[in-house]
């Protein structure tokens, strides 16, 4: 808020990396898994190496029962549907600052981003969508 330079440790999505213009800043390594494993993961390791944290992967998950009973439609918009941590940075971030529900960041979210939401349901859907907002 004072416009003043800070460094400090942060993860995403947050409603303030969304508000704030943030730079990641490099850790002088990449990521090795196999020294994850053997060593960076591993409480007192006699001997760590250099390496960057891992990114994480955020999966959506169903089961075969609930997947039959959906059915493909359903399944198709699940397997499509994915945005960017910087696209729920700055909804949430929205949200926060407009105190705003759920149902309003979601109704925020459509009127918004129209170009990304559209590619995950058919052109019927997406008009239905449209026409309800």
């Amino acid at each position: 808020e004072a416009k003043q330079p800070w460094v400090g440790y942060y993860w995403a999505p947050t409603a303030l990396l969304g508000k704030y213009e943030m730079v990641k800043l490099g850790y002088g390594a990449e990521y090795d898994a196999a020294e994850w494993k053997r060593c960076t993961s591993v409480a007192d390791c006699a001997d760590p190496k250099e390496n960057a944290w891992p990114a994480d992967n955020v999966e959506t998950l169903v089961t075969k029962t609930f997947a039959d009973r959906a059915g493909p439609d359903v399944v198709g918009y699940l397997n499509k549907r994915a945005w960017t941590n910087d696209t729920v940075n700055k909804l949430i971030a929205w949200m926060s600052d407009n105190q705003a529900s759920g149902e309003e960041g979601a109704k925020y979210f459509l009127k918004n981003n129209e170009a990304l939401w559209t590619t995950w349901v058919s052109p019927e859907v997406a008009a239905k969508i449209k026409a309800s907002l």
